[in-house]
C-alpha cells in the first residue's frame, strides 16, 4: 500500500477538555509525550492521541490561528514519487520542511485549494514514538475525514493522482467524491456560499465508525453528566443550525451528526 492517512491536527485553548473527549468516549490513548501549553511552555503530559491507527494532534492554539480542524496528514512509501508527482502535474503546490519538533511528519504540503496536509515516510527523523509503526486495533476508530470544496472533481484528482487514493465503489455521486486508503476514507464534497451559509472551504469534519452506536450515545450522555465541560455540543443550534446539521448529515459515512467540546464538526456510523 502507497499511503495511509495517518494523522489529524485540531488546534485548541484547551488541550484536556479535548483529550477527555476523545479519550473517554473513543477510547483513544496518548502516543507522543510533551505539547506546548497556553503559557508557551512545555508540557510532558500532553500529546497526541490515537485509535490506533490515526494519531490526534490537539494542538494549543496560538494568536492568529484559526480554532478547530487545521491539518491532516499522510504516510507514504516514497516522499520522493509525492514531490515528482506534484512537480509534473501541480507546479503551484509547495511543499516545505516541517519543524524538527513535530512527532509525526518531515514536510508540509497542500492541495490547490490550500488545503495543507503533513507528509512522513518510514525512516524519517520526525517519525517517531507512537507513529513509528501501526499500534492497535479498537471498536471506535477514525473512519474518515471530509473536505468542502467549490471543485471537488479537481480536488478528487489531486489526491488520486498524488497520494494513489482510490474511489470507494457505489459511492460518489452529486458531485461529491469517497475516495480510500483501503481502511481510511476522504470525502470530498461540493462547497458554494449559497449552501453553506457562514461556513469556509476546506477541512469539513472527521467522523468515527463506532461498535455500537446506541452505547456510544450513553456514553455522551454519561460524559455530559460526570464532566460537563467535556460533552459534546449539539449541531442544529442558532440561525443555520438545521442547514448546517443537514451539510453534515448529507455525508454518506454519517448516521449520527455531533460536534466534540471545542465545536469540530464530527460524524459516526456502526
Amino acid at each position: 500500500m502507497f499511503v495511509s492517512i495517518r494523522h489529524i491536527a485540531v488546534m485548541t485553548e484547551n488541550w484536556n477538555r479535548e483529550a477527555k473527549f476523545y479519550q473517554t468516549i473513543f477510547g483513544m490513548k496518548k502516543i507522543t509525550n510533551g505539547m506546548t501549553d497556553q503559557d508557551g511552555n512545555y508540557d510532558p503530559n500532553r500529546g497526541h492521541l490515537s485509535d490506533g491507527v490515526i494519531g490526534l494532534a490537539l494542538l494549543q492554539r496560538q494568536p492568529g490561528f484559526r480554532s478547530g480542524l487545521d491539518h491532516f496528514g499522510f504516510a507514504v512509501e516514497s516522499v520522493d514519487l509525492v514531490r515528482e508527482r506534484v512537480k509534473h502535474s501541480y507546479p503551484d503546490v509547495n511543499i516545505h520542511a516541517s519543524q524538527s519538533h513535530v512527532p509525526f511528519a518531515g514536510l508540509r504540503g497542500h492541495d490547490p485549494d490550500g488545503n495543507q496536509w503533513d507528509l512522513s515516510q518510514m525512516g524519517m527523523a520526525n517519525v517517531r514514538e507512537g507513529y513509528v509503526e501501526f499500534g492497535w486495533e479498537q471498536p471506535r476508530w477514525i473512519n474518515h475525514i471530509c473536505l468542502r470544496s467549490g471543485r471537488p472533481a479537481h480536488i478528487a484528482e489531486f489526491y488520486q493522482k498524488v497520494f494513489d487514493l482510490k474511489p470507494v465503489e457505489g459511492m460518489s455521486g452529486d458531485n461529491s467524491y469517497y475516495l480510500s486508503d483501503g481502511k481510511v476514507n476522504l470525502a470530498i464534497r461540493p462547497w458554494s456560499m449559497t449552501t453553506h451559509r457562514g461556513f469556509y472551504s476546506g477541512l469539513d469534519h472527521f467522523g468515527f465508525k463506532v461498535d455500537n452506536l446506541e452505547q456510544t450515545n450513553k456514553d455522551l450522555e454519561a460524559l455530559a453528566k460526570s464532566n460537563p465541560e467535556s460533552a459534546p455540543r449539539k449541531v442544529d443550534i442558532g440561525r443555520d443550525g438545521a442547514k448546517h446539521k443537514e451539510n453534515l448529515e448529507g455525508c454518506k459515512l454519517c448516521k449520527q451528526s455531533l460536534s466534540d467540546p471545542d465545536g469540530v464538526l464530527l460524524d459516526l456510523t456502526d
